[in-house]
């Protein structure tokens, strides 16, 4: 029985091997950093086969053309056409196994694309990855030649028992979706659900790896114990460890976060930084699994249009807060000035008068991530409203005190994800929080979702005791609409405020600011607003295309707000379930 076992499972690794697609990385061209992909198919039967190369990666919704960093692709002495920006046709025509090679120019630090050179490499998926058109659903067999000197492999697929580090997944969405780091790095792992956990710190930094593995415990216990389990067998947190940038992109069974390396010892940082890591981890949940119907399956292709994203990000923000204040690591009075905050960003920005988040989630390819300097004025965001929304919408499904915005996620998981294996529609996701709430919600997502009208804060915080003051108000503060950067002896607008004197003055973004009233101006602009009243006038003089202009500026009343969130009844039953759980 046992030499019956030994064949059988020899005969399947056969199979997988020979008819499975294989992908091998290596990185003999690593100081010029490219990374060289090998895919050998079997194209037996087939005239030719187009070899495609994904235009977004999902999470991110924006055309990247990923195939710019796509050189060098040979298939033997088969001949290959470039049909389109992403598409290369290859004659298999009484081929049997072919072999594809490419070389993928890997040097940009992002959790979008890839990076590599003889020190470390960080592969994301989908730039790194082409697909074979009509194979997308073929198993996967990934085999990596690391860099000489590389002590670390990780990749967040389950890695065979095979010589070398070769791995497996069932289709091309999942090599797609899962991140591969080599060099030689710290890590550590913890178990949360019964699932083994790995932390993979890439880079340098002055982290404390034990505070981090305990600190992420504690977010993945948290929201494991909210959504009832957890979806997967194993979990992978990439940390991108950098000197500039930041932000994070969520993946079905991992994550990748960037941090600046220096800055785990401050603790305002550091917090933020965990708030990250909630905020991709619920993704595990939110938008990998429950998510609006329109972004699965995936068309790499396209851009995938959705008016809900302000429920896979929005959602996914309050979350990632709340989960840090369920820790213990905000108090409540610093948790409502979070919410303060986000409320404040929103109700100074005048976009919030012509863009419903509704509209904002469509428009994400176009506005949200190719913003310019008038976006302000002319959309919403639907993280910051989609923040305040989904903080409104849980308070409000409360009010009854018996459900809230946790039983909608897990009914949503339960329900779409579990039972039907789909997403749902907006009308779907009303209904369940009609439910969930135990009174009709339209009206609710009308006002909220649909329209631009203003929302009413003061009828949902008063009844959980919570009072919503602008300490601006009664206040005279002189505004000219001017948002302007310093750098290099210079003074340059970079935003302007629609219905602002500024506006009215002709002033516009990219004018640099020379003199107020013959004075040279010597930082800011809207520093030296202070030092003027409501009607005073002044002459400004500035520089636009190389010439000198002036013109006269009146100043206005400031209209920003400046809203404190705060505990009015501290005693209200409602306020103290909310912030207790």
């Amino acid at each position: 029985m046992h030499k019956k076992l030994i064949a059988i499972a020899f005969l399947i690794s056969i199979s997988i091997s020979t008819m499975a697609i294989n992908y091998t990385v290596s990185f003999d061209k690593v100081k010029s950093h490219y990374v060289t992909v090998d895919i050998t198919f079997d194209a037996a039967g087939k005239d030719f086969v187009d070899f495609k190369v994904p235009v977004w990666t999902p999470g991110s919704y924006k055309v990247r053309e990923f195939s710019n960093a796509f050189e060098n692709v040979t298939a033997g002495n088969l001949a290959i056409e470039r049909k389109d920006k992403n598409t290369w046709r290859i004659a298999t025509k009484g081929a049997g196994k072919v072999k594809l090679s490419y070389d993928v120019y890997a040097f940009t630090v992002s959790v979008r694309q890839s990076y590599a050179d003889e020190n470390y490499a960080f592969l994301h998926g989908v730039s790194s990855f082409g697909y074979l058109e009509g194979y997308e659903k073929e198993q996967i067999v990934l085999t990596i030649q690391p860099y000489d000197g590389w002590r670390n492999v990780e990749v967040a697929l389950p890695q065979t028992k095979a010589a070398g580090y070769v791995f497996t997944c069932d289709n091309y969405d999942l090599l797609a979706d899962s991140p591969i780091a080599l060099g030689t790095f710290d890590k550590t792992s913890y178990s949360s659900g019964k699932v083994p956990h790995t932390v993979v710190m890439i880079g340098e930094g002055n982290y404390d790896l034990e505070a981090i593995k305990r600190d992420f415990k504690k977010i993945s216990d948290s929201q494991i114990a909210m959504m009832g389990d957890h979806p997967s067998d194993r979990y992978t947190h990439f940390i991108y460890n950098v000197g500039s940038g930041g932000g994070g992109l969520e993946h079905l069974n991992s994550q990748t976060s960037m941090m600046r390396r220096w800055n785990y010892s401050n603790p305002v940082s550091y917090r933020s930084f965990l708030g990250l890591i909630a905020h991709e981890y619920f993704h595990l949940w939110n938008v990998k699994r429950v998510r609006p119907i329109e972004l699965g399956p995936f068309d790499y292709d396209k851009e995938v249009y959705t008016d809900m994203l302000w429920i896979a990000e929005g959602i996914t923000s309050y979350y990632d807060d709340k989960t840090i204040h369920r820790m213990g690591m905000f108090s409540d009075e610093e948790y409502l000035g979070i919410i303060a905050s986000q409320i404040n960003r929103l109700e100074n920005s005048p976009g919030k008068d012509i863009m419903s988040l509704a509209h904002s989630s469509m428009l994400a390819w176009v506005k949200a991530y190719l913003p310019t300097e008038e976006s302000m004025n002319t959309t919403v965001s639907y993280y910051n409203k989609g923040m305040i929304a989904a903080t409104m919408l849980d308070l409000e499904i409360r009010a009854k005190g018996k459900k809230c915005l946790d039983d909608v996620m897990t009914a949503l998981y339960t329900d779409f994800y579990k039972k039907q294996g789909r997403g749902f529609t907006h009308e779907e996701f009303i209904g369940v929080c009609t439910e969930m709430a135990g009174k009709d919600m339209n009206s609710f997502f009308d006002n909220v979702i649909f329209s631009t009208k203003p929302l009413d804060y003061e009828r949902i915080f008063s009844q959980y005791g919570l009072s919503l003051k602008d300490e601006n108000a009664g206040k005279t503060v002189a505004w000219s609409g001017v948002v302007s950067s310093h750098g290099n002896g210079k003074t340059t607008i970079s935003n302007i405020y629609s219905n602002s004197p500024a506006v009215d003055a002709g002033l516009s973004v990219h004018d640099e600011i020379i003199a107020i009233n013959g004075w040279r101006v010597d930082g800011r602009l809207e520093d030296h607003d202070a030092k003027y009243g409501v009607n005073d006038s002044v002459e400004i003089t500035y520089a636009r295309d190389g010439k000198i202009y002036t013109a006269k500026l009146t100043y206005a009343k400031s209209t920003k707000v400046a809203y404190k969130l705060t505990k009015a009844d501290p005693e209200n039953k409602l306020q103290k379930a909310w912030l207790g759980n």
